[in-house]
């Protein structure tokens, strides 16, 4: 998406963003952002402006101070940059991270700057990446590891998990995969490596372990940047001491860039504009001849271009690294949101011939749906920042307006399901506070919202009616496994009883069918879809594999009236 059309889009919901709009080299370009040791901040610049010695050429700068709520440690430690990048959130704010050879590791509010999380930590940090849930990835070459510090649960989190890896450089979260993409030395074999990390655990209880299938040993030794590719999910750009490659996905192949003179030798960052451009950064010392920068042999006062080929100096520079200043992990690309489109299939099999749109705002993250005993259809939304949405289609087939049911911007998921009485429930998760539900009744009034599970590290949520008038809930905590819940007929909350222990579980959906069966389908990643029946009488069997594809990264479960179960997936890179 274009930067000026998302930022109508947030303007619409009244959400804190700041995505720049200024003139690029082609409109859709973002600024190019670099570390600089000599101002001993971070540089914001319009890669458009032909001299970056220029102040006008600044869009943007920044550096940790007290004002901004860092310590005197902190403030100290905040020089000799050594990565950084802007990040949206899942409510539409924006925040950054940066991290320094002095070993601070923070993560502030874009544009501000102000502190949100910082620690200093010993090691040589090379790479930090803000994970979806709030918390922060970090690379330490001299310390030899990758962590993940749970900085969702407060400023001064200081609780992390860690996965062992010899100069490790790199950490990029991937949202295709859902992985934490990294580069490095295997401590036993010393294999120069790229590979997947898994993160499981909670928020506040992180884990990290190696997702193998997804490993590959480089070409050349000392990998050293790893970024998302504009334009193809399945790509990722790699460097080390000797090349640049592409490094893809699927096939587990590395290639060159086939860019003329992208791929060169000791490049420290990469990676490409909307436009296709390329943007590099490699140490003055090894080019030929030299550069301007002699403070050290790994700066630069120069970021390169290629695609077309141009080069931008700021004079008197000491610069490590260069970033497109691009809110998304891959550029171009986003969570997953979007518009929402209906379909019917009828009785007989047939389905109609468009796809209708029955919710055009571009910004819907989640979506829950639920039929209820009259024919009628029953659509729910989540825009973060904003709240659920509500629309439903009545037996004539025509569709309502779009009301807002819940106005706390801070949801993340939603589940709906209808009652054989003809009232509709619907569950909303809100991350560090829990579960709350509210319904529907036949003359369509809607209750207030009432929490029923008090776990806020609930990560995901599903539920079904069944045939006897129980709702019945299922949620999941990583690292736990997954919970169920049953409201009564008369309206009361059973205590949650975990009816699966596997703790890298990372999706579930639920389903009844007329004969008063409860099936849940379980998303476990490198492994498949996984299965589990809960009997009329209330006994759960074993779990069984239903779906052997172990990229599956969402799952959709419904009951038909003749016994039949449904099950859509929806895999990874296809």
């Amino acid at each position: 998406m274009k930067a000026t059309k998302l930022a109508a889009a947030l303007t619409m919901l009244g959400a804190v963003a700041v995505v720049q709009s200024a003139a690029a080299a082609d409109p859709s370009d973002y600024w190019v952002t670099v570390g600089d040791d000599t101002s001993k901040q971070l540089l914001a610049f319009d890669p458009a402006a032909p001299d970056w010695d220029a102040d006008a050429a600044i869009q943007w700068r920044w550096q940790a101070t007290r004002a901004r709520g860092f310590s005197s440690a902190e403030v100290a430690a905040g020089v000799e940059y050594s990565d950084h990048k802007l990040r949206e959130r899942p409510d539409g704010s924006q925040s950054f991270t940066v991290t320094t050879d002095r070993g601070l590791a923070a993560i502030a509010s874009y544009p501000g700057g102000n502190r949100q999380w910082a620690k200093v930590i010993p090691g040589n940090l090379h790479s930090a990446e803000l994970l979806p849930n709030g918390n922060v990835a970090v690379a330490a070459s001299d310390g030899g590891w990758v962590r993940v510090y749970a900085s969702s649960q407060g400023p001064n989190a200081s609780a992390f998990a860690e996965y062992k890896l010899v100069q490790a450089h790199a950490t990029l979260w991937d949202t295709s995969t859902m992985r934490l993409w990294v580069t490095g030395q295997d401590p036993n074999t010393m294999d120069h490596i790229l590979t997947a990390l898994l993160v499981g655990g909670t928020p506040a209880a992180p884990t990290l372990r190696e997702d193998i299938s997804r490993r590959a040993v480089l070409p050349s030794p000392e990998g050293h940047d790893v970024y998302g590719y504009a334009y193809d999910a399945n790509l990722l750009w790699v460097t080390s001491s000797e090349q640049v490659w592409l490094f893809d996905k699927q096939s587990m192949e590395f290639s060159p860039p086939g860019a003329g003179g992208a791929d060169r030798t000791f490049v420290k960052s990469i990676g490409n504009q909307p436009s296709g451009q390329i943007v590099e950064t490699r140490p003055d010392f090894e080019k030929t001849p030299p550069g301007g920068c002699e403070a050290n042999v790994w700066c630069t006062d120069t970021v390169d271009f290629y695609g077309p080929d141009t080069s931008r100096t700021r004079t008197g520079a000491v610069i490590y690294k260069a970033r497109v200043w691009s809110p998304y992990y891959s550029v171009v690309d986003r969570p997953a949101r979007g518009t929402v489109w209906n379909r019917t299939r009828s009785a007989a099999g047939v389905w109609d011939g468009a796809a209708l749109e029955i919710d055009d705002n571009p910004l819907n993250s989640e979506i829950a749906s639920a039929a209820l005993p009259d024919g009628s259809v029953h659509v729910f939304t989540v825009v973060p920042g904003s709240g659920v949405w509500y629309r439903f289609r009545d037996p004539s087939g025509a569709w309502s307006t779009s009301t807002i049911i819940d106005a706390n911007g801070a949801v993340t998921g939603v589940s709906a399901a209808g009652l054989p009485n003809g009232v509709l429930h619907v569950q909303t998760l809100l991350p560090g506070s829990g579960v709350w539900n509210r319904s529907r009744s036949t003359g369509g009034s809607w209750s207030s919202a009432s929490k029923f599970d008090a776990n806020g590290a609930v990560t995901d949520v599903s539920s079904a009616g069944l045939p006897n008038g129980t709702l019945n809930v299922m949620t999941l905590l990583p690292g736990s496994g997954t919970w169920h819940r049953v409201r009564s007929t008369g309206g009361t909350w059973s205590s949650a009883v975990k009816v699966d222990a596997n703790g890298d579980v990372t999706g579930l959906s639920t389903a009844a069918l007329p004969d008063g069966t409860l099936h849940l389908n379980m998303i476990v990643p490198g492994s498949g879809v996984w299965y589990r029946v809960r009997s009329a009488s209330g006994t759960w069997s074993g779990p069984q594999p239903v779906d052997g594809n172990g990229s599956v990264l969402s799952i959709s479960t419904a009951g038909l009236p003749d016994g039949t179960l449904q099950l859509g997936t929806v895999p990874d890179i296809p």
